[in-house]
């Protein structure tokens, strides 16, 4: 029954599906007769469907079982079908899963010859394709999503913002402190009675090109301060514009590559318990409630619940543990995989992975588990849009939901509810960014992991602080030492020796520490917070990523050598520890990352295994992720670049030189990293914009450190802070506190001229859907899906494609279900 057709269109409490009408329960009060009469004969059609569901399902579930019993003994004579943990592994096999997972286009089809598609099959992705030149614009990463063509556009934007920082500011500040004479000057100290002369600062190329070298030329001072001010105006606007440049790279994606997504929504807070047919209300639900104020009908084309998996999951660790205590009986009966031990293991796997498919069909069937969250695909993306723009809510209401255990107070007649509580609609993440392992997670133990993560991490970043404020500490002692000896003529070469390469060996480490250490901790405590997307884990991850390497880098040195030592232009202090950092920082990681140490291990551990052939005892699974090239992870790049960008605005007045080792380590990390993604890594995720808008929020703050490395460098000089230092950090304040999305908006509005598509056009085009990527419907849907693909023909009936069948009681994806 469509009520969008009525005369009076109702609200969205007339009506509520799935509940007698002695439970019907409404926030409206004084309901008319006639319209719980409408309620009661809803609730009629609703039973009646639902009993001859019920005895349709029972039919179904006793011919499935038995189909499904047959089919265990049928799938060993299949010799063609694919499964995941077959051993030994085809490495052919595994070889082509490798090339379809490369970071390349689709070969093209000429539309005059019939063309023959070869498919993995573990994953669909054509084995075939085109790789994507070297000099290409970022844009041909298009096909992955706008993530990654973002990202270079992001890292782009930084550059122009270090070579515009450099042209209005550094480049003057460099020259004139190259020109300054301040270090060579020297000073008479009293030293047992007699007067010595000392050069104001240690010898050393770095503090000639600090602020250090012109310290007595209060007006160049006074000119970098103010030609800091001009620049901070300008990068302020870039910043706008970026915004307006990222939204209109991801409109333009958006308008050529149509996606799941683009179709569907995710709703939350559904009431658990109820015993009913949740894909049937729901699709009712959103067909004739949703939308009041428009006149065209709401159409659903599909409706994908989310489950608890945990025990699922469980059981597929105890699969793991078959498989591994297979591999072992395997080597004990030398090798022999047709031993009557090793066919034993082979039976004991198959009824644990038939448990598993039957596991997974209950869910679905009688909506075991379901966590109360739903993914709702319309007929088009207009459908989709005016849903979201009806149903709105805010942070608040989810709190107080949260508090009332999903119920909500004081519903007005336009809110969607089901059972006093307020369903809560929002734009779905594609179907491969949910994280379908996390994404059931209660609140309440996704808010106890987290304050338990954050605990975690502040322990740890404090460890590390202490250890390498220790060493600083160290170094800045024999500083200190030898400033003592340099005053009393007794400092010889070979000490100043020492504290130079100690104090190289403290910056190496730290670089190198936030390279390799810091990640892997940072990774295994954002891994514990059971994020449901991955843009979130992705934003969770540089968050935390960057703050570390931003205060291990920068705010260590800081403390150490300018508040509790005061060791500013010293030997093995602030300016020449910090001048290392910069110089390292900009060389060593484009360095590793051009020698790829993760793709250069990869590589010979392929080489040793694949040595080995049968021998090896990999399952098929395995050996496909053997093949792979290394996972790419963006939040790792972003991290990187947010460190160098805040580092060089806090500490680019004090040493220019930074801004000029920034711009070009950066420039360099660009086509290094292009290359890499191209040809040296495996692209699994799908990353929003959401990513990066977020990280255009993170790099503004650049503006407020820029602001306060000029006033501390102020105080620390001459102990003083001037008033234009004190202007500038207040505008920073403000720029900060600013909503700039919603500015960029209304300055640089963009158009999205996208061509509107029904679901069942757009959906051929389809790489994944949410019902393929939901571990509880994956097999039913990926079957049906193969089943429709097995011969795609195009308009000219000239294109063919063809899938190979996998076996349904194996895994069909690369890795189980949620992990990473």
């Amino acid at each position: 029954m469509k009520y969008n057709s009525q005369t009076n269109p109702p609200s969205n409490f007339q009506h509520f599906m799935g509940v007698a009408p002695n439970q019907f329960n409404s926030n409206v009060k004084g309901q008319t007769l006639n319209l719980q009469q409408q309620n009661q004969h809803d609730q009629s059609r609703v039973s009646q469907v639902q009993v001859s569901k019920i005895e349709e399902i029972n039919y179904q579930q006793y011919h499935e079982v038995n189909h499904t019993n047959n089919d265990i003994h049928q799938h060993s004579s299949k010799g063609q079908h694919y499964h995941p943990l077959t051993m030994p592994c085809n490495w052919d096999l595994a070889r082509k899963h490798a090339q379809s997972r490369r970071t390349a286009l689709e070969k093209k089809k000429d539309i005059n010859k019939t063309t023959n598609v070869e498919t993995c099959p573990c994953c669909g992705f054509e084995v075939e394709r085109d790789e994507i030149p070297y000099c290409s614009n970022p844009m041909a990463l298009s096909f992955l999503g706008s993530g990654f063509t973002l990202f270079y556009n992001y890292l782009k934007y930084c550059i122009i913002i270090l070579f515009i920082t450099l042209i209005t500011k550094q480049i003057y500040n460099l020259y004139t402190s190259y020109e300054g004479s301040y270090c060579s000057h020297v000073k008479r100290e009293k030293i047992e009675g007699h007067f010595v002369e000392l050069p104001n600062c240690s010898d050393s190329l770095f503090l000639k090109l600090s602020l250090a070298n012109k310290l007595d030329n209060r007006q160049a001072l006074e000119y970098v301060q103010i030609l800091n001010f001009i620049n901070l105006f300008i990068v302020m606007i870039v910043l706008i514009y970026f915004r307006k440049s990222q939204r209109q790279i991801d409109t333009t994606i958006d308008e050529e590559l149509l996606t799941p997504a683009d179709y569907t929504v995710c709703v939350k807070n559904i009431p658990l318990g109820l015993g009913l047919d949740y894909k049937w209300e729901l699709k009712h639900m959103f067909e004739t409630c949703a939308v009041i104020s428009d006149t065209k009908p709401i159409v659903v084309k599909k409706v994908v619940l989310v489950y608890d998996i945990e025990e699922i999951i469980e059981m597929e660790k105890q699969l793991d543990e078959l498989v591994d205590r297979k591999k072992d009986i395997i080597k004990e009966y030398n090798y022999n995989f047709n031993h009557p031990k090793v066919l034993e293991m082979d039976q004991k796997i198959k009824e644990l992975e038939h448990k598993i498919h039957l596991t997974e069909k209950e869910y679905e069937r009688e909506n075991k588990k379901f966590a109360g969250i739903a993914f709702i695909s319309f007929d088009d993306e207009n459908m989709k849009n005016l849903v979201l723009q009806e149903n709105q809510h805010t942070q608040f209401e989810r709190m107080k939901s949260y508090w009332n255990k999903g119920k909500l107070e004081g519903l007005s007649e336009n809110d969607l509810s089901w059972h006093d509580q307020k369903l809560f609609i929002e734009q779905a993440p594609e179907p491969n960014e949910v994280d379908w392992e996390f994404i059931h997670v209660k609140t309440e133990e996704k808010i106890s992991k987290r304050v338990k993560a954050w605990i975690i991490y502040l322990l740890v970043e404090s460890a590390a602080f202490y250890s390498i404020y220790l060493i600083a500490h160290k170094v800045a002692k024999y500083g200190d030492e030898a400033r003592e000896e340099e005053i009393q003529g007794k400092l010889d070469h070979d000490t100043m020796l020492k504290i130079n390469i100690l104090s190289f060996i403290i910056s190496l480490s730290i670089v190198l520490f936030n390279k390799f250490a810091v990640a892997k901790i940072v990774h295994y405590i954002v891994d514990d917070e059971k994020i449901s997307s991955k843009t979130k884990f992705q934003i969770s991850f540089v968050y935390k990523y960057a703050l570390a390497l931003f205060l291990n880098a920068a705010i260590i040195s800081f403390l150490v050598d300018i508040v509790i030592l005061k060791n500013v232009e010293g030997a093995g202090g602030f300016l020449q520890n910090e001048s290392q950092i910069f110089i390292l920082n900009a060389v060593l990681p484009p360095f590793i990352w051009c020698v790829d140490p993760w793709s250069l291990c990869k590589n010979i551990w392929r080489w040793y295994i694949v040595r080995k052939g049968d021998k090896a005892l990999l399952t098929q699974q395995e050996a496909n992720k053997l093949m792979e090239e290394p996972d790419y992870l963006s939040a790792k790049r972003y991290s990187d670049i947010m460190k160098t960008m805040w580092f060089t605005f806090l500490y680019g007045t004090a040493i220019p030189l930074g801004t000029v080792c920034s711009a070009f380590g950066i420039l360099i990390y660009y086509y290094v990293d292009y290359y890499n993604i191209l040809r040296r890594r495996t692209v699994k995720e799908s990353i929003s914009i959401q990513l990066s808008t977020e990280m255009i929020e993170m790099l503004e703050y650049l503006i407020v450190w820029s602001a306060f490395g000029e006033m501390i460098m102020t105080y620390a000089f001459f102990k003083e802070i001037s008033q234009i230092d004190v202007l500038l950090m207040v505008i920073a304040i403000i720029y900060a506190s600013l909503p700039m999305e919603d500015i960029s908006e209304y300055l640089f509005p963009v158009v999205n001229n996208e061509e509107i598509k029904s679901y069942d056009e757009g959906s051929l085009g389809f790489d994944t859907d949410y019902d393929r990527e939901n571990p509880v419907t994956r097999h039913k849907a990926i079957e049906q899906w193969n089943e429709k693909q097995k011969m795609l023909i195009d308009s000219n009936h000239k294109i063919q494609k063809y899938y190979q069948q996998q076996d349904q009681f194996g895994y069909n994806n690369d890795d189980h279900y949620g992990r990473r």
